[in-house]
């Protein structure tokens, strides 16, 4: 036990020893940058002198004579010059390279033609030509990177020389799809589809995003020549070169890849979609290229998503993608345009809740804003596809009160901001029933039963959405306050909507039409007065909330009396117009006196003195 206290006390003295060291290093740390920063003080200029005299050297100053210290003037270090491209290290031999690349493969695309025009050996010996050269390329790209590797250096010269000779392949496959008909049409893609693996492979190994762009964008923009056309062999073409991409890398890092793969094929798929519509046919085959597509998308952003909160490349190849696919399912019959758009807003919606948090999430902001809106324009699309004439507006209503629903229960502000675009999408649409309800003939011929409906539906999205502003988190106070109001204005239109509806529903009933509609909007006007005498009267409950309430009270009261004036006094007659004016005016008595009441008593007992 003695021995083992000694070593404890040992290796505490040793321990203090090393501290003591490491104090002194930073110390003496500290000292050296401020001799440091001191070096950046200079003198003040000195007079010039005049020629032919001697210029004394300044003594030093010392501590018995200060004023003889030159004045100082404490100077930034200057900023260093940012070098021209050309200056940079690599730009002239990257451009060099490339220039090489291109016009390199255009005299290997001239020397073909001029080949087959004049006639120049058989056809074999000009394949094998052409296999021979591009293998060269590809070849002379190893050695000059192998050497490059020995003497420490490293250029863009071995891989445009590789990316040529892999464009070279390409060419030699149209030889062999276009020109002789050798391999048939859905051969020939395949054929450039393993040529484009094998430089998406030599990409990763070399690390190389620049022969992985040129190989993959080579491979799709040579599809269409090799299949002498755009159709579904592209389409699965440009699927699978895509996720052979996906696989060389992942998205992670390579941002000009992942739009390489991705937006030009998306554009192949849109050119197949409008090919065959043209031609009557539309193919079912899109659609599957087009979901693969989005699925390689979305696999893609998420993996770089998870490893750069600012990726925005991801958000543009998903849009990209499902702007394809939306398209192909657009070009169908309505029941395979409904299923399908809400088969996608529903694959959108799910995607974005798994991948808003953990193990898959978080992922970027603007990619979850990507699928969200997504989601809710697919259901859109669903909606406006499938819904009759008659429940569109209805099915707009329910998509948003769905998504305001989702917001609440996942505590999404995306969700909520999605809630909030198909909101203000159900908004407009729903204007249509108050808009017809301001004339008696317009009122008869409108569908009363889904103007009901809907301002039911209407006014809970109206309460789920300032629900959904209260419970989220990090929704500024500003937003929250005008969201209120603006579900407190939804809330009063659509009640109004709904009392106008039954009482033309039981106008109708009773062969009363006229009178159900005058009664409706007298019912209207007084429902609004009741509403501002509760909101000047639950104001005086909190101090937090007695300007906004009251405020919100006196407007709405004002509002009740203009309409009273302006359309009750015009459009109702007879009993319905006094009854209206009456009831009106002794509520208005009746609220002024509950809150002179209610105000007292909220008072302090000494205030009222």
């Amino acid at each position: 036990m003695n021995d083992q206290l000694q070593d404890v006390r040992r290796l505490e003295s040793e321990f203090a020893d090393a501290m003591n060291r490491m104090y002194a290093v930073g110390n003496g740390l500290a000292r050296m940058r401020t001799v440091l920063e001191l070096d950046t003080v200079v003198p003040a200029p000195t007079p010039a002198a005049t020629p032919g005299s001697t210029t004394p050297t300044p003594a030093p100053a010392t501590a018995t004579a200060p004023a003889a210290s030159a004045p100082t003037t404490r100077q930034r270090p200057a900023a260093p010059a940012v070098p021209s491209w050309w200056q940079r290290e690599g730009a002239v031999t990257r451009v060099l390279a490339l220039a090489g690349a291109v016009v390199t493969l255009v005299g290997v695309a001239m020397l073909l033609a001029l080949a087959m025009q004049q006639g120049w050996f058989v056809p074999e010996l000009r394949v094998a030509l052409g296999v021979l050269l591009a293998a060269g390329l590809v070849a002379a790209g190893h050695v000059v990177r192998a050497r490059e590797a020995s003497h420490g250096r490293s250029s863009a010269a071995p891989v445009a020389i590789a990316a040529t000779g892999y464009a070279a392949a390409y060419l030699d496959v149209v030889a062999v799809t276009t020109v002789y008909g050798w391999v048939p049409r859905v051969g020939g893609p395949a054929i450039a589809g393993a040529v484009a693996v094998t430089g998406l492979l030599l990409a990763r190994r070399w690390n190389s995003q620049l022969l992985g762009v040129l190989t993959v964008v080579g491979a799709t923009l040579l599809a269409p020549v090799v299949a002498q056309g755009v159709g579904d062999a592209v389409s699965l073409f440009v699927v699978v070169l895509s996720g052979a991409a996906l696989l060389a890398r992942g998205d992670r890092g390579w941002p000009v890849l992942a739009m390489s793969r991705t937006v030009p094929a998306a554009g192949l798929v849109l050119l197949g979609i409008a090919d065959a519509d043209g031609q009557g046919s539309p193919s079912t085959v899109a659609i599957v290229a087009a979901g693969a597509l989005t699925v390689l998308a979305l696999v893609g952003a998420v993996s770089a998503g998870r490893h750069s909160r600012t990726d925005l490349v991801g958000s543009a190849t998903v849009a990209a993608s499902a702007i394809s696919l939306l398209v192909a399912l657009g070009v169908h019959g309505q029941t395979l345009q409904t299923t399908g758009f809400a088969l996608v807003a529903v694959a959108f919606a799910v995607t974005l809740a798994t991948t808003s948090r953990s193990p898959i999430g978080p992922v970027p902001t603007p990619l979850a804003t990507t699928l969200g809106s997504l989601s809710g324009v697919a259901a859109l699309l669903a909606v406006l596809s499938g819904a009759p004439e008659r429940w569109v507006v209805t099915g707009i209503l329910l998509t948003a009160l769905g998504y305001a629903a989702a917001a609440i229960t996942t505590r999404s502000r995306v969700t909520l901001w999605v809630a909030a675009g198909t909101a203000v999408v159900a908004s407009v649409a729903y204007l249509t029933h108050p808009a017809a309800y301001v004339e008696l003939w317009e009122a008869r011929n409108h569908d009363a039963t889904a103007a009901l409906l809907d301002s039911l539906l209407a006014g809970g999205v109206a309460a789920l959405g300032a629900w959904g502003v209260d419970v989220v988190r990090g929704i500024p106070v500003r937003v929250r306050r005008l969201t209120r109001i603006a579900a407190l204005v939804a809330g009063l239109t659509t009640s109004a909507v709904a009392v106008i509806s039954v009482g033309l529903l039981a106008g109708e009933a009773l062969e009363a039409t006229s009178a159900g509609f005058l009664a409706g909007h007298a019912l209207a006007t007084v429902l609004w007065m009741l509403t501002s005498a509760w909101l000047l009267l639950r104001g005086l409950e909190a101090e937090s909330r007695r300007a906004l309430s009251l405020r919100l009270g006196l407007g709405l009261a004002a509002v009740s009396v203009a309409k009273l004036f302006l359309f009750d006094l015009a459009t109702l007659d007879g009993l319905w117009r006094v009854a209206a004016f009456i009831v009106t005016g002794l509520l208005l008595l009746a609220s002024g006196t509950a809150y002179a009441k209610a105000l007292d008593r909220t008072r302090a007992p000494g205030a009222a003195a």
